[in-house]
């Protein structure tokens, strides 16, 4: 007890309850096990999607080799007409069902040997939709790889962009590329659209950054279509002075390349940018 002098009685002393500190530290925890939580939920379905894809690929392969085309006789053949009507390119089975659980599916990007084999969702009209979405529309602060809105399936460069994840995911691989060794194992990355397989040719890696609107340098993130040879020619030059290491492979007027992009620490808003040409 404690005597108060000033009023000559004896009164009790304020306890100090950390019931702030403990309040604090339960939602703490509590947001913490949520984004772990969070974080293992999506990566159990981005595994699930992978192997739906990847099972369907092989199936698909499968159904291909042990297919044997009908014989047509020659009269019948020289009765049919060809078709007049526009054609739309059929998805390829492996998407077909995604791509009718999700419409923003644009195809797949994998990468050998890296948890990069993923996704990826183009959503023009809202070009940032998937910056913390996952593929089944839920929250995700990784999100899933997503194209740049100004780009298209007949873009001369496609590019794609993903977060760096510290758990690995994502793009978080992508750094990889910054030792040559790596790249001399994984040459080749895959990526397909919704309508075509596709296989690219590392060109070049490099870090980089996001410049402001007013430098007038070259910007690796603005190089979508060529206005003609030069301004091709131009680009290829550009990711040669970047490059952290020589390739060898490099790129014509009209071939198409793709442009991975993450994150990147180096700078003030840094970017790691691995170009690829397609085979």
């Amino acid at each position: 007890m404690e005597k108060n002098k000033q009023q000559g009685k004896y009164i009790k002393p304020r306890k100090r309850k950390p019931v702030l500190l403990v309040g604090i530290f339960c939602l703490s925890l509590a947001v913490i096990l949520g984004l772990v939580i969070g974080s293992l939920r999506q990566r159990q379905q981005e595994r699930e999607l992978a192997q739906r894809v990847h099972a369907a690929d092989t199936t698909a392969q499968t159904t291909i080799e042990q297919t044997t085309l009908p014989e047509t006789a020659p009269e019948t053949q020289a009765a049919t007409e060809p078709s007049t009507a526009p054609t739309q390119p059929p998805v390829l089975e492996k998407y077909r069902e995604l791509s009718e659980e999700n419409p923003d599916l644009f195809g797949w990007i994998t990468i050998e040997d890296t948890k990069i084999d993923y996704p990826v969702m183009y959503t023009p009209e809202e070009p940032e939709k998937y910056l913390h979405l996952s593929f089944q529309q839920e929250y995700s602060y990784g999100g899933t790889p997503f194209l740049e809105d100004a780009c298209d399936l007949n873009s001369d460069n496609i590019i794609i962009y993903a977060h760096n994840m510290t758990n690995g995911t994502m793009f978080r691989d992508l750094i990889k590329y910054e030792q040559k060794n790596f790249w001399q194992a994984h040459p080749t990355i895959r990526f397909d659209t919704l309508y075509e397989e596709g296989e690219y040719e590392v060109l070049a890696a490099f870090y980089d950054r996001v410049y402001k609107k007013t430098d007038t340098c070259f910007k690796f993130y603005q190089f979508i279509n060529a206005e003609d040879e030069a301004d091709f020619n131009n680009a290829l030059e550009n990711y040669r002075e970047k490059a952290l290491y020589d390739t060898g492979v490099t790129a014509e007027y009209g071939d198409q390349l793709i442009t991975l992009v993450t994150c990147a620490y180096h700078t003030d808003n840094g970017r790691f940018v691995v170009v690829a040409r397609k085979k």
